[in-house]
């Protein structure tokens, strides 16, 4: 269901965004209280334009992230799938094909139904490490007998 249009002479435009490292500001000010940080990591999602929006169930408003949207937080491996935390909140299945590794060697994977990409902090990468292994074709993480590649891209968030 879509939010309403915002009302005549209101913008959806905020000064609200998201630093590389996920911490939340309005303007220079650090937005710190820590339920509405949460808040804000589950309402993130791409609008129809591609630009990144927080909305709920009562409005939208426009706001820019700065890397990656989510965060893989932290991370279980069992014998044929790895369960994701993510920092809205959710925990869902990685998909080992949307795994794939910037220029500056971080991990990246894609999640919501394929809808926004997510970077691995460096608690979830090293919780992966016992399903990573190189080879002489490079890096693959090993789930279920099967060994799934990981590109090494110019833009992992793209």
């Amino acid at each position: 269901m879509e939010a309403a249009a915002a009302p005549m002479g209101w913008t959806r435009e905020t000064r609200i965004r998201r630093d590389p490292s996920g911490r939340w500001f309005d303007g220079d000010t650090p937005i710190d209280h820590p339920s509405v940080a949460r808040a804000f990591d589950r309402w993130i999602e791409r609008a129809e334009d591609g630009r990144y929006r927080l909305r709920n169930e009562v409005n939208w408003a426009y706001v820019q992230i700065e890397g990656a949207p989510i965060f893989v937080r932290a991370l279980s491996v069992g014998p044929t799938s790895v369960s994701l935390q993510l920092s809205d909140g959710r925990q869902e299945a990685l998909d080992p094909t949307t795994l794939r590794q910037g220029a500056d060697g971080v991990l990246y994977c894609t999640v919501r139904s394929g809808t926004l990409p997510a970077r691995f902090d460096a608690h979830a990468a090293v919780q992966l490490a016992p399903a990573v292994d190189e080879d002489e074709h490079g890096l693959y993480v090993a789930l279920a007998g099967l060994r799934h590649r990981v590109p090494v891209v110019d833009d992992p968030l793209g």
